[in-house]
């Protein structure tokens, strides 16, 4: 199944990089392995999407190491809280 999965995304790349065919844009493709099937959806844009609507609130990436990263902490600093273990960014 990866591999049929595989072939479709592939294919879908060329057809955007060659501007041919008819890409599966706002289409939502479902497949089933056990009966073998497609089948394909459109998909509408939400006009509330902060993203993607008319006047988008989300205009930049965020960045997820500086806000959701644990700072390191010195030895020095983890013995003073009584803290034994190192504490590292993950």
């Amino acid at each position: 199944m990866p591999g049929q999965i595989g072939l479709i995304q592939a294919t879908e790349a060329i057809k955007l990089i060659l501007g041919i065919g008819k890409p599966l844009i706002g289409q939502y493709l479902i497949y089933n392995s056990l009966e073998s099937e497609f089948r394909r959806f459109t998909v509408r844009k939400n006009p509330a999407c902060p993203l993607c609507s008319g006047k988008p609130k989300i205009k930049e990436l965020f960045d997820y190491q500086e806000t959701c990263s644990v700072q390191p902490v010195s030895a020095a600093a983890a013995e003073r809280e009584g803290n034994l273990h190192d504490r590292t960014a993950v």
